[in-house]
């Protein structure tokens, strides 16, 4: 199956208003004065239902040299046709591989939320689907990243976030 999909980073602030504002307000509440909370803390089922199908949560393998991912939402499984439950993303043979892996360490090394806008070619008829994304920082020390939380929300409108991705405006 050949996908295409684009990313691009926008402020935290642009993404607050939709679902990944629901996620960073859970997350931030939990953290407290620390960069992060632990995952122990951070329980989906405390999340809204419409959110968890398009949550994932993965393990930070060696430092950042991979990632597991531990958790994949059913709804992310629809969207994008398939499930990478248990998967090793350095595995993955896709082009966005690299740009996942880079956003990934981002978040390690950064020690702080990701927001992106990505232009998704959906398995279905291969149509745009432009929709904004956020990736927390887990940690069980409180000193180093050992997870990452990350949702991205397909029920916005999605012509919303097209602006980011349209190169007349660039």
């Amino acid at each position: 199956m050949n996908q295409e999909l684009a990313g691009r980073d926008v402020p935290l602030d642009a993404v607050l208003h939709t679902g990944c504002g629901v996620v960073h307000a859970y997350w931030d509440g939990l953290r407290g004065g620390r960069f992060a909370p632990a995952w122990g803390e951070f329980q989906l089922i405390d999340l809204p239902a419409a959110i968890i199908p398009y949550m994932r949560v993965t393990d930070v393998i060696d430092g950042g040299r991979d990632f597991v991912y531990r958790f994949w939402g059913t709804g992310l499984s629809f969207v994008r046709a398939f499930d990478r439950t248990g998967m090793r993303l350095a595995g993955i043979d896709s082009p966005r591989t690299a740009t996942a892996l880079s956003e990934y360490r981002r978040v390690i090394e950064e020690k702080a939320p990701l927001a992106r806008v990505y232009d998704a070619r959906a398995h279905l008829h291969g149509t745009s689907l432009h929709a904004p994304c956020i990736r927390l920082p887990l940690s069980s020390d409180g000193e180093t990243v050992d997870k990452i939380a990350c949702y991205t929300d397909f029920e916005t409108d999605s012509a919303d976030w097209r602006q980011y991705f349209d190169k007349s405006k660039r």
